[in-house]
């Protein structure tokens, strides 16, 4: 049986509240991919990673708390350190909070968990140069904290990808523009806008 779709026009004619109420019916019979394969290993993959860091984090804390000089070049040298080790936690325990109920707000919660990883692995390696330290950091940073870095970047930048080809699909795109060239969507009135270029 044959329907007639509405013309832009007659679309732009309806009210506010009835384009979003088609929107949202639209929305709703959306096809989503299911969580699968390559992503959903991918997930369990960052809660395992997110929630040893945090179980590995919170006794080093202490530790570190009970441990380090209170004062290193005249600089807060405890402070720093337990300091940036409870942010590191907090950061990966909300990455594995979000990861599990999956929320948006997770992408943001491990570029800055990623971020913070990498800026760990770079303080050990710079810190320990030249120390009986220098052999282990690199070791550590190059066998633990880089891949779970690259593994956290990796599931942002696959959920950025996931949501772009829901939103193509539901603006009715044959193909999902490379993430390089795709506009944020607030502000962005059609696909029209996608730089097509090279």
């Amino acid at each position: 049986m044959g329907m007639t779709v509405p013309s832009r026009q007659e679309v732009q004619a309806w009210s506010k509240e009835d384009r979003a109420r088609v929107a949202r019916t639209l929305d709703e019979l959306l096809e989503r991919p299911p969580l699968e394969g390559r992503a959903l290993r991918m997930r369990r993959a960052i809660l395992v990673a997110t929630v040893s860091g945090v179980v590995v984090l919170l006794p080093w804390v202490v530790y570190l708390s009970l441990t380090l000089p209170a004062t290193e070049s005249g600089g807060a040298w405890r402070t720093v350190w337990v300091g940036f080790d409870v942010a590191l936690a907090a950061a990966l325990g909300m990455s594995a909070w979000l990861a599990a109920r999956r929320r948006q707000l997770v992408l943001v919660a491990l570029v800055m968990s990623a971020t913070l990883v990498l800026t760990d692995a770079w303080f050990d390696v710079c810190l320990s140069w030249h120390t009986s330290e220098q052999r282990g950091a690199f070791l550590s940073a190059f066998l633990l904290e880089l891949p779970i870095a690259a593994l956290l970047m990796g599931g942002a930048f696959t959920l950025m990808q996931r949501t772009a080809a829901t939103v193509a699909r539901l603006r009715g795109m044959p193909v999902v523009p490379s993430l390089w060239r795709l506009p944020i969507i607030i502000g962005t009135p059609s696909s029209d806008s996608v730089d097509q270029g090279a």
